[in-house]
């Protein structure tokens, strides 16, 4: 089948749980998209992540190559969202949770990475760097994880 749209570009994100905390990471100036604000950890799903649980293998893959952070195997799936970038790539972001499960922060590509924060949700949300997507997906876990109690 020949199709002329665009395809889009897979993204994956992790809110790292350490007890009330979230890893947090301010987007270095290199990247394109959002520069400068606090965002999840995560990335692009490359085609070494698959088949199977692709999804789950990128954002894992991603939080420890941008944070040093490995996430418990355990991810409950949270949401996915589309958007464009500036350049007009589209773009399909899944969101999941996780915890902590050892591992020291340290940023490794400082034009990807610009700081590293443990915060707690009422910190992000006050935080000037916080975008309006971020406020939103900050306020769906604090939902998700008063409804669960915890992350499964």
């Amino acid at each position: 089948m020949n199709d002329d749209r665009e395809m889009f570009v897979v993204n994956t994100q992790c809110a790292v749980f350490r007890g009330e905390r979230i890893l947090m990471i301010v987007r270095g100036q290199g990247v394109q998209h959002a520069p400068g604000v606090l965002a999840f950890p995560g990335g692009k799903v490359e085609l070494e992540d698959g088949p199977a649980d692709v999804l789950e293998t990128a954002v894992r893959r991603e939080v420890l190559e941008e944070t040093g952070i490995i996430v418990s195997p355990e991810l409950e799936y949270v949401r996915s969202v589309s958007f464009s970038m500036n350049d007009g790539t589209p773009v399909v972001d899944a969101l999941f949770m996780g915890e902590y499960r050892e591992g020291e922060p340290r940023i490794t590509d400082p034009d990807e990475v610009a700081d590293i924060r443990w915060m707690t949700a009422v910190e992000v949300l006050a935080e000037d760097e916080t975008p309006p997507w971020l406020k939103d997906a900050i306020n769906l876990l604090v939902v998700r994880r008063g409804e669960a109690g915890h992350v499964r």
